[in-house]
C-alpha cells in the first residue's frame, strides 16, 4: 500500500484536516435553533473535516423540525436524517444516532447551539490514546438552577457509579465508531451521558476530557427532561444493577 493510500491514524491532522467524522445531533421540537445550529455545524465541518457527514436524529418533533430537515437535507445531501415516532426520549434517540453513524470517528452534540463546533479540531486529537473524549464545560452559561442540579448530579452519580468525570452530561463527546460495539447501551430515561462512562469504565475502554467553552442557549429552550432526586437515584441503581 503507498503511503497516499495508507489510512492515516485517529487523531492525526494531515493538513490540520479531521480525516472524517459523523457529527451526530437529536433534536427534539427545535424549531427556534435548529436552523442556526446546522448552519454552524456545517461550516465546522467544511472547515475542520476531509470526509463528513451529519445525521440528525428527528425524535417525533410535533413542531416544524420535520420541514426544516426535510429541507436541509434536500440542499445538502451529507445531512441524513433519522426519524424516530413516536418520541422516544433523549437516551434512545442518542443511542438511534450513534449506530446510524458510518465513518471512524463520531462526535455528538446537541441541536442548541450552546458549543463553538470550531473548538472539535482542539480536542479531536486526544481520540489517537482514548476511545472516548468528552469535552467539560469552561464559564458554563445555564440558569444558576441548571448549575446547581448538574454539580448535584456529579456527585451522585459519581457516588453511585463511580465515574469520576469532571462534567459527566456534557454534549460535547467524540469517540471511535467501535466504541458502540464493544459496549451495549440501554438508558431508556436521561442517564445516557453517565451509561457511556460506566460502561466504558466496565469493559476497560479508555477516556479523556478537555476544555470547551459554553454559550447561551439564544432560542428556544432545553426539551430534555431531569427527573427528581429520588427518581435520579432508582435509574441510577437501576443502571448500576444492570452494569454487573
Amino acid at each position: 500500500m503507498s503511503e497516499d493510500t495508507a489510512p492515516v491514524a485517529l487523531g492525526a491532522m494531515p493538513d490540520g484536516l479531521i480525516p472524517e467524522l459523523s457529527l451526530m445531533m437529536p433534536a427534539y421540537n427545535e424549531e427556534e435553533i435548529l436552523p442556526l445550529a446546522l448552519e454552524e455545524a456545517v461550516a465546522a465541518l467544511n472547515a475542520q473535516v476531509k470526509t463528513w457527514e451529519c445525521v440528525i436524529v428527528d425524535d417525533g418533533s410535533t413542531d416544524r423540525t420535520p420541514e426544516i430537515l426535510a429541507e436541509l437535507s434536500a440542499g445538502e445531501p451529507r445531512i441524513r436524517v433519522v426519524t424516530n415516532s413516536p418520541n422516544r426520549g433523549y437516551s434512545q434517540a442518542l443511542i438511534r444516532g450513534f449506530h446510524a453513524c458510518r465513518l471512524d470517528v463520531v462526535f455528538y452534540t446537541d441541536a442548541d447551539a450552546q458549543f463553538d463546533l470550531m473548538e472539535m479540531g482542539r480536542l479531536y486529537p486526544l481520540i489517537a490514546d482514548a476511545d472516548m473524549v468528552a469535552g467539560f464545560r469552561v464559564g458554563r452559561q445555564d440558569p444558576w438552577f441548571r448549575l446547581i442540579t448538574s454539580g448535584v448530579y456529579n456527585v451522585i452519580q459519581g457516588l453511585v457509579l463511580g465515574v469520576r468525570a469532571r462534567d459527566v452530561n456534557c454534549a460535547f463527546k467524540f469517540f471511535r465508531r467501535d466504541f458502540f460495539e464493544k459496549v451495549a447501551l440501554s438508558s431508556d430515561g436521561f442517564l445516557i451521558d453517565a451509561e457511556l462512562y460506566a460502561r466504558a469504565d466496565l469493559a476497560g475502554l479508555r477516556w479523556a476530557q478537555g476544555p470547551v467553552k459554553h454559550r447561551p442557549r439564544t432560542q428556544g429552550s432545553t426539551t430534555v427532561k431531569v427527573g427528581t432526586i429520588r427518581e435520579t437515584l432508582r435509574q441510577l441503581f437501576s443502571l448500576k444493577k444492570a452494569l454487573k
